[in-house]
């Protein structure tokens, strides 16, 4: 399949139900369509992403081979759209068993970065949230970098952050 002139094209030949369909039935295709979020322009790569984490919800079982490669993808793409796309599979999986550090890192800019969307921010708090019980060091800076966002100007920010405090607190004194 041309996937970059379909999604290009997306929602004028193909809806997105029928992409995920056309993947679940042919999920060799699944490879070609994970290249495309790292290596065509801004738009693309978005609905890429976003296809492959519509697929994730309808089926994770064929996404799973694939997250080493996303992990990769994560770290160097420039575009929030697809990090967006991506965190939210990844935090749908097991993130720890590919956790080299450098995504970790990412996602504490990426979170304590005002000009970085909302929704890149959370599912970099969600995804650090994660590792604690892996990497407990980690867990006095996430709760600062947390108690820093309580008193960010986006509302979104400020939700998630006090949502993972308190689950912070509830896993301390269930200790």
């Amino acid at each position: 399949m041309d996937w970059e002139n379909q999604l290009n094209h997306l929602f004028k030949e193909l809806n997105k139900k029928e992409i995920v369909s056309f993947l679940s039935a042919h999920p060799i295709e699944i490879s070609t369509l994970i290249n495309v979020t790292s290596q065509s322009p801004e738009r693309i790569a978005w609905r890429a992403a976003w296809i492959i984490d519509l697929l994730d919800r309808d089926k994770p079982e064929l996404i799973s081979p694939h997250i080493a490669d996303l992990h990769i993808i994560l770290k160097a793409t420039p575009y929030n759209g697809v990090r967006r796309s991506l965190l939210k599979i990844i935090n749908h999986h097991s993130p720890s068993s590919l956790e080299d550090g450098e995504l970790l890192d990412k996602c504490f800019q990426w979170m304590i970065t005002p000009t970085v969307p909302t929704a890149v921010r959370a599912h970099a708090m969600q995804y650090i949230s994660q590792l604690l019980p892996s990497y407990p060091d980690l867990k006095r800076e996430f709760e600062l970098c947390l108690e820093t966002a309580l008193n960010d100007g986006n509302k979104g920010i400020k939700a998630k952050a006090r949502n993972l405090l308190k689950q912070i607190n509830s896993a301390n004194r269930s200790k």
